[in-house]
């Protein structure tokens, strides 16, 4: 999974919801409306067009836990607001073309819809009153997947890019994709696997999409028969996701491959793993998002939200 798949937050995309402070309120406000309003409405729109029925489950990001800081943390702020938008999977299509459908679908309901707007089928622009806008970040999946994409939520408090980041490197690493809503997928060439960027000629199989034994499933996939101790204590996301136990997930697979004769050292790859990781953190606080700016106090949350990417990396390689 390349990094361009988790850098991309809401609050940046439009500048005018810059001046939209998000707090666990708003969101539980706001996951109103979209359960009320926005799902049956476009539900309703879908089905004049011949498409199935889609659903928001819950949000994604640091809103995931919304409703835990409405009783623990009410003032705390949240960068954007990402939920769970869940469609059916169409056959004869490819996951991109299935994607594609509903969000062409999406912006021509939105086009007749004037509570909501949208460029690209994918970040909703929904009006507050009172000139103030929130933008929604819909993170596809198919139904099938929703157990999975639970997954993909960060540790409670941490921004979602130092989490997700760290599944895309270790894909990066071992040319595989955690593939957001599609579980884990692999391509292969001629029955060798290929970096996931590649195109022509190759066939795409999803490894796995259980959350609780992602890591087994991957090892076992390499042909991996000696699963190791430190992999059997974290197979995968145990009863709440945290970095730490990501890291010590990575452990276990390359240990396993190790052991195994899949690779020839469990440090080098998790070297290479902590590397492309910082590359892709660092990549993230350089994006040109920031530069969206449109107020001084949007800058120095744009300054602040860099710096604590730089430094929350930092101190997450230490645990590899």
């Amino acid at each position: 999974m390349r990094a361009k798949e988790f850098i991309i937050e809401g609050g940046w995309v439009d500048v005018q919801t810059q001046g939209t402070v998000i707090t666990p309120a708003l969101t539980a406000k706001v996951m109103k409306t979209l359960l009320s309003n926005f799902i049956p409405s476009l539900n309703k729109f879908l089905v004049t067009k011949g498409l199935g029925e889609t659903e928001i489950s819950s949000p994604g990001g640091s809103a995931t836990y919304y409703k835990r800081d409405l009783e623990q943390d009410p003032t705390r702020e949240y960068g954007d607001i990402d939920v769970q938008f869940h469609i059916p999977k169409m056959p004869n299509i490819s996951d991109a073309q299935n994607e594609t459908v509903y969000k062409e679908a999406i912006k021509e309901f939105c086009q007749r819809d004037p509570n909501y707007s949208t460029k690209n089928g994918v970040n909703l622009i929904l009006s507050l009153g009172s000139g103030k806008f929130v933008q929604i970040d819909l993170i596809f999946s198919y139904f099938d997947n929703k157990q999975w994409i639970q997954t993909l939520v960060p540790e409670y408090r941490v921004k979602g890019v130092l989490c997700n980041s760290l599944y895309s490197a270790l894909g990066e690493a071992l040319n595989i994709s955690f593939g957001g809503g599609r579980g884990i997928q692999v391509k292969t060439k001629n029955g060798e696997v290929v970096p996931f960027r590649t195109m022509k000629d190759v066939v795409l199989r999803t490894i796995t999409n259980d959350p609780k034994n992602w890591a087994i499933d991957i090892v076992q996939y390499f042909g991996a028969k000696n699963i190791s101790p430190q992999l059997k204590k974290y197979p995968g996301t145990l009863d709440e996701v945290r970095v730490a136990d990501i890291i010590q997930s990575f452990k276990g697979i390359a240990e396993t491959l190790e052991v195994s004769g899949k690779i020839q050292s469990a440090q080098e790859l998790l070297g290479q793993v902590k590397s492309i990781y910082l590359a892709k953190i660092e990549k993230a606080a350089a994006s040109s998002k920031f530069d969206k700016v449109a107020s001084p106090e949007a800058a120095a949350k744009a300054e602040k939200t860099k710096q604590m990417l730089l430094t929350k990396s930092q101190e997450f390689a230490t645990l590899f």
